[in-house]
């Protein structure tokens, strides 16, 4: 039951705001620091800006030891990044939610419902979208609809990481870390100018850590399957069913960045290369229970407990169920690698005064390998194994200026993106059936699966917004994009091994088009007082169904989500104190929502929904030296109605990873010493009211509410040359549940759980 009402929150928070300004007002003494964005690809205040923003500096980052984009989401309102997506087994593969609005599945046919931008490049897939915080400028997180100058699958909104350009004298910085489970990071940025004009920059990461999943060894009465040649088993992880030891959830990564930039009178070149890579084994998971089918017959689990148990394999049952969120019986292989290589190309011209040309240039490679034990038993009934490659290329060109005496502000640009991917999963369903009863002709049972998706997707718009200001108080905006996509789709889904069958093989194709809309009136009242009102409109592409189990005549495509949004804003700044708060009201149709067919995961566009929301961020500088930091947001997800009469989510049910209560808080007090060094104390919390992991509302799947405390001190040393932090993450050592799925085909749930507590120390060199 929602112990919340819109009405009352946004009462009780705008009291509380009040409140906060009649107190902390009269204690200021200095203007908080401005920060300029370009959410709207151009440089603008963040408090001139109409639109809900959520802006991170590289330092705040780093003052909480934030390292990946996912750490963005505790101190972002409406927010939610978990580092990996349910039931992929990849530790790069992001399950990314905003007011609401995201999709828990990876597939390589299914877009993502929030946009992800590094330099204004679009990362297209989930797989490869844990993007490591690399020399960063600062994090703008724009949030609604973000259709007419992001484009599609930007409905809940677009996270954008804008990294720091090369600096004009030589400098840089080296650090490492140390801290739990063997963690070793070591990081170093510098940057070399070659003349005035020609600057450049490089930067490198590595990340270790020991895993924290263990694996047991198998209950009594375990026994191996043998894999007679020429069966099936012989093509899943080189011919291995069983894995080793290693810990399950270890970090192996390192980055590295070089970013060239030329800055001519009227023309400026910023060139980018960024590679990465991961050796690491699978984010652990943990067997939790049993689904309603188990037991009855119509699981798998069922038929590998009547069939290969009397040939003398273990049951599968309770017994595997460890009680410890960080054991798993599970044996199967495991594998979270992935190599990257991605650059950028970004040409400004200032042809005049009043216009100025822009093109934007990026290729992107992924090439990734990821295996799991789904059911987390030592029998082979869920494991799969995907080798998964993608590239995309795309290219935007934006032509801005201005006219009318500088009243009329406008930009107009066209898009063209392209991509490419292969993904081939494999996933030997109850392996001992059909070992067990190959000597038995006729009566075989296979289910070693093999489906290979390969896509072929292009994406081409025209987009065009205009400011007009009627006064130096009121302006107006409009805004409009044109997207036309064409997906082609060939599905390669059979078994393999003793009597293969053909699932379904296809060459599919399918256009999308869309026309996104944004339309915003704004007041500023004085130079403290800023407001506005918007309404925008976007769309997340559709697709086609990456699964199959049973035979199919052809490929089931997905039509598009839409999302209109109205907003009302405002943006408070007064001395050392900003207030921004945004109200907001989504209608969200045609819900690309994960239907549970047999053993199968499937997306059907099944339902409509309403979703509001407030969200409140507060900064202030309370005295010399100490600043306070906080936001909230209240959600209020409901489904109106479910129009696909076979889809297993309910209409009473509550939106995923979507907590309707969560606020966050931080306090910093810098403190000048009497031998020119400094001392940062830092301070920050982060809560989350209860929600689930999944979208029918799998109750060993609800994560109850929970809160994480966090603290740092750090010293620099005089000259700012040197600098050593200390600090601890979840202090109180929270367990908490951030994935999972539940399989009523085959009759099991898994989860993934946190780490927990951790401590870290850094020592930092500036030269």
């Amino acid at each position: 039951m929602r112990s919340f009402t819109l009405k009352r929150t946004t009462k009780a928070c705008l009291a509380a705001m009040l409140a906060s300004t009649i107190i902390i007002a009269p204690a200021q003494a200095q203007q908080l620091e401005e920060i300029v964005l370009t959410s709207r690809k151009v440089s603008e205040s963040l408090q001139d800006v109409p639109i809900a923003v959520t802006a991170v500096t590289g330092a705040s980052l780093d003052a909480r030891g934030a390292t990946n984009i996912a750490d963005v989401a505790s101190i972002t309102p409406s927010l939610e990044i978990d580092p990996t997506a349910s039931i992929s087994g990849s530790s790069a593969a992001t399950t990314t939610f905003l007011r609401g609005i995201g999709i828990t599945d990876f597939l390589l046919t299914i877009d993502p419902g929030v946009g992800l931008y590094v330099d204004d490049v679009y990362v297209a897939r989930s797989v490869g979208g844990l993007v490591d915080l690399l020399d960063v400028e600062r994090v703008e997180v724009l949030k609604g609809p973000q259709g007419t100058l992001f484009g599609r699958n930007t409905i809940g909104g677009a996270v954008s990481i804008i990294s720091k350009d090369p600096g004009e004298e030589f400098g840089g910085s080296v650090g490492t870390t140390i801290g739990t489970d063997g963690r070793f990071d070591v990081r170093a940025n510098f940057s070399v100018p070659f003349s005035d004009r020609w600057l450049s920059s490089f930067s490198f990461s590595s990340k270790t850590q020991d895993g924290y999943g263990e694996r047991l060894a198998p209950p009594e009465g375990f026994v191996p399957v043998s894999i007679p040649p020429g069966t099936a088993p012989e093509v899943f992880g080189n011919g291995e069913l069983f894995g080793n030891d290693d810990l399950l959830g270890e970090i192996n990564q390192q980055a590295a960045r070089a970013k060239f930039l030329y800055k001519g009178d009227d023309f400026q070149a910023r060139l980018a290369f960024g590679v990465s890579r991961a050796r690491e084994t699978a984010p652990p998971a943990t067997l939790l229970g049993f689904t309603e089918t188990f037991g009855t017959g119509a699981a798998l689990a069922d038929a590998h407990n009547a069939l290969a148990v009397p040939a003398g394999s273990l049951p599968f049952g309770p017994e595997l169920i460890t009680g410890d969120p960080f054991t798993t019986f599970g044996l199967a292989p495991s594998q979270s690698d992935y190599d990257l290589f991605g650059t950028a190309l970004t040409l400004n011209w200032q042809l005049n005064d009043n216009i100025e040309v822009k093109s934007i240039t990026s290729f992107r490679d992924l090439e990734s390998a990821f295996a799991r034990d789904g059911d987390n038993g030592p029998q082979v009934i869920d494991h799969t194994r995907n080798e998964y490659q993608h590239e995309q290329f795309t290219q935007e060109n934006q032509l801005t200026g201005t006219a009318a005496d500088d009243r009329l502000t406008w930009l107009a640009g066209l898009y063209y993106f392209q991509e490419e991917g292969l993904d081939v999963v494999q996933v030997p369903l109850g392996v001992e059936i059909d070992l067990v009863l190959a000597g038995a002709p006729g009566t075989v049972i296979n289910l070693f699966l093999q489906n290979a998706n390969e896509i072929r997707n292009t994406s081409i718009a025209a987009f065009a917004q205009a400011t007009y200001r009627f006064n130096d108080k009121f302006s107006g905006t409009l805004g409009i994009r044109r997207t036309e996509d064409e997906k082609e789709y060939r599905p390669t889904h059979v078994t393999l091994g003793i009597n293969p069958i053909e699932l379904l093989i296809d060459d599919a194709l399918a256009e999308f088009e869309d026309t996104s809309p944004r339309v915003s009136i704004d007041y500023r009242w004085n130079d403290s007082v800023f407001t506005y009102a918007s309404y925008s409109e976007g769309f997340k592409s559709g697709g086609f169904t990456g699964r199959t189990v049973d035979p199919q005549e052809e490929a089931r495509p997905f039509e598009p989500e839409e999302a209109q949004t109205f907003e009302v804003g405002a943006k408070l700044d007064f001395n050392g104190l900003r207030i921004n708060t945004a109200l907001f009201t989504t209608d969200y149709t045609n819900l690309q929502l994960i239907n549970q067919e047999g053993i199968t995961p499937i997306t059907v566009n099944a339902g409509s929904s309403t979703i509001n929301g407030l969200e409140i961020e507060l900064l202030a500088r309370l005295a010399d030296g100490l600043n306070l930091r906080a936001g909230y947001s209240y959600i209020d997800a409901e489904y109106d109605e479910i129009t696909d009469p076979n889809a297993t989510t309910d209409i009473n049910d509550e939106f995923p990873n979507t907590p309707e209560n969560s606020f966050n808080i931080s306090l910093d007090y810098n403190i000048d010493l009497s031998n020119g060094g400094l001392l940062l104390l830092h301070a920050d919390y982060n809560w989350k009211d209860d929600h689930f992991n999944d979208a029918v509302n799998t109750p060993l799947l609800f994560q109850e509410a929970f809160g994480l405390l966090g603290a740092s001190a750090t010293y620099t040393g005089p000259n700012d040359r040197w600098s050593v932090t200390a600090g601890v993450t979840n202090i109180t050592d929270e367990i908490f549940l951030f994935s999972g799925f539940s399989q009523p085909g085959v009759g099991f749930i898994e989860g993934t759980f946190d780490r927990g507590r951790e401590w870290f120390l850094n020592a930092k060199y500036n030269f």
